[in-house]
């Protein structure tokens, strides 16, 4: 994968500047422009920045192209959470009420 190339594709689709995504993820316009003069690949901490700050994603939804991920918000984190700690009974239990939902 073209880490620059990512950036561009996201920055263009959100209709962001290098200087908006600078000014939004901390990370220095300068930089940015470094990277893209020298065809350097940003660290692992300045792209982590990029993603959660200046695109509100997640590193896992950067890397992942043309996938279908659920958005990580809190709520389901929390869920997630919750879910881990559940016997397999509850998780069936848990599973027949969703469902029930569903119709």
């Amino acid at each position: 994968m073209d880490i620059l190339q990512r950036i561009t594709d996201l920055r263009v689709s959100k209709g962001m500047s290098i200087y908006e995504l600078a000014n939004k993820s901390g990370i220095a316009k300068n930089t940015i422009y470094r990277w893209y003069s020298k065809n350097y690949t940003p660290t692992l901490d300045s792209l982590q920045e990029i993603c959660e700050k200046g695109f509100g994603i997640t590193l896992v939804e950067f890397f992942a192209v043309d996938t279908d991920l659920i958005p990580a918000t809190s709520e389901t984190k929390e869920i997630i959470d919750l879910w881990i700690n559940l016997t397999d009974t509850q998780k069936q239990a848990i599973k027949q009420i969703l469902l029930s939902y569903k119709k």
